[in-house]
């Protein structure tokens, strides 16, 4: 990497951060940062099956014949066949989503930290 554009990038970032800063104060950055963070990285993983899980769920719950721990271990198979602890959203948002509609993102992001399985809800 260069010394420009590391320089570049250098500035990029701290445009970023200066966007970001809005109401907040230094000390509630991680009160508000890190969780967005980790709230994106798993929106990140999810996205490749997230509209299948989320029809798997309308579909279980339609047919009201599971209980909500059956529901999981479904979902957590739909999800990733492989994954030790099941992780999934069963919302119809994604980060995409809830960018597409400001004037209700507070709801909506609330919608979609609920929709999230229980072991991944429980980091919140």
């Amino acid at each position: 990497m260069t010394q420009h554009t590391h320089s570049e990038l250098v500035g990029l970032i701290w445009n970023i951060a200066n966007k970001l800063r809005g109401p907040y104060r230094p000390p509630q950055y991680r009160r508000v940062m890190l969780p967005m963070i980790v709230l994106r990285r798993l929106d990140c993983v999810l996205e490749e099956n997230h509209e299948k899980v989320a029809r798997k769920y309308e579909q279980l719950k339609r047919g009201g014949k599971y209980k909500e721990e059956a529901i999981v271990k479904i979902l957590g198979k739909t999800a990733s066949e492989g994954r030790k602890h099941p992780l999934f959203n069963t919302s119809h948002y994604t980060f995409k989503k809830l960018l597409a509609d400001p004037d209700n993102i507070a709801r909506n992001l609330v919608a979609y930290i609920n929709g999230f399985s229980p072991k991944a809800k429980g980091g919140f």
